[in-house]
């Protein structure tokens, strides 16, 4: 990844003022039946192995968690498609009877009626239901499988009968193949009174390939790219100008400008300061604990204490060689963003 000069990394500069983890994304498993155009991570051939914790490894290590973050921390339990793994829901359990905050993203293709009462049971917080397009053959073109926006549809309508404080909320990718759809989508999102809130995310370098600054250049994933700034711009003021008449948009202003500007210049960094990323925790399915899913791990839940682990001085080296970094990358655009003047 694109990084400034070495005297930038040594761990003495860093701030003393380290702050505790604020989400922690666990992706016990990588299975997902879809083709995403957005995502590769179905190609992954996910065998059960020996190196993977058991689940009550995971447990210990929740329990670990919360102390460190004072029950603050917001555990998001993804995949590939976390409903794959009947492990996801035991986990969100756990966490939720300890007062932790959970979320958890999902195709949606999987939530017939059972389903949606063993989610609701779990006590998950808020589900967040991928929707790429208000159209059905936009949706389906994306998520390279026939039947996957009446499976989104089902889902909501199940999920909504059973629940008493879940949150259900629409997650959109912003590409150039559902550009024309956003602000329709929006629109139906905010009328519609099952649903809390849609979250969009700019359209990055698919997930499980090697990184590549130009990704976007490339032929198999030029088509997603959104080349037209005329129409980015005007399509995301409609966003920020919803957002001002407090429409259901979770993303802050500050994010919507910041998407304007990536699609208009991907290599020029979003952000007036540095990367920011060394809040988040992501842990793979072995148990590796990365700040930046792009460096070196620094730690694996199998260790215990996650308290040693996150001020251990192999995450305060990689510290900062995150704020070094000036890659756009998904985290720093997407889930991970933060208004400029909430960091230094």
């Amino acid at each position: 990844m694109q990084e400034k000069s070495p005297h930038f990394l040594k761990t003495e500069s860093l701030i003393s003022d380290i702050r505790k983890p604020a989400f922690c994304c666990i992706g016990m498993s990588t299975s997902c039946f879809l083709r995403c155009k957005m995502c590769f991570v179905w190609m992954d051939d996910h065998v059960k192995n020996s190196e993977e914790p058991e689940l009550k490894e995971w447990y210990n290590f929740i329990g670990f968690l919360g102390d460190l973050t004072d029950n603050s921390i917001e555990i998001n339990v993804a995949g590939g498609e976390p409903l794959c793994d009947e492990r996801n829901l035991a986990l969100i359990s756990f966490s939720a009877k300890r007062g932790l905050r959970t979320s958890m993203p999902t195709n949606g293709f999987l939530i017939d009626e059972e389903m949606a009462s063993k989610i609701v049971n779990s006590g998950l917080g808020a589900i967040g239901i991928s929707l790429d397009g208000i159209s059905k053959d936009t949706h389906d073109f994306l998520r390279g499988r026939e039947g996957c926006y009446d499976k989104v549809m089902h889902a909501i309508t199940y999920l909504d009968k059973r629940r008493s404080k879940l949150g259900i909320g629409i997650l959109t990718t912003i590409s150039n193949q559902n550009l024309d759809e956003i602000v329709d989508l929006t629109e139906w999102v905010n009328k519609d009174e099952r649903i809390g809130t849609i979250i969009f995310q700019a359209i990055a370098q698919p997930f499980n390939t090697i990184f590549d600054p130009k990704w976007y250049e490339k032929s198999e994933y030029s088509f997603l790219w959104p080349r037209d700034n005329i129409k980015n711009h005007s399509i995301i003021n409609n966003l920020v100008k919803f957002k001002k008449l407090r429409y259901k948009i979770s993303n802050s202003l500050s994010q919507l400008e910041a998407f304007k500007r990536y699609f208009e210049n991907p290599q020029e960094f979003i952000k007036r300061k540095s990367c920011n990323v060394d809040f988040y925790m992501n842990i793979n399915r072995f148990g590796d604990i990365f700040m930046c899913p792009f460096k070196k791990p620094i730690g694996n839940i199998k260790e215990g204490d996650p308290k040693k682990i996150w001020y251990s001085e192999e995450a305060n080296r990689l510290r900062a060689e995150i704020r070094a970094c000036q890659v756009n990358c998904h985290h720093l655009l997407n889930c991970c963003y933060e208004e400029e003047q909430e960091f230094s």
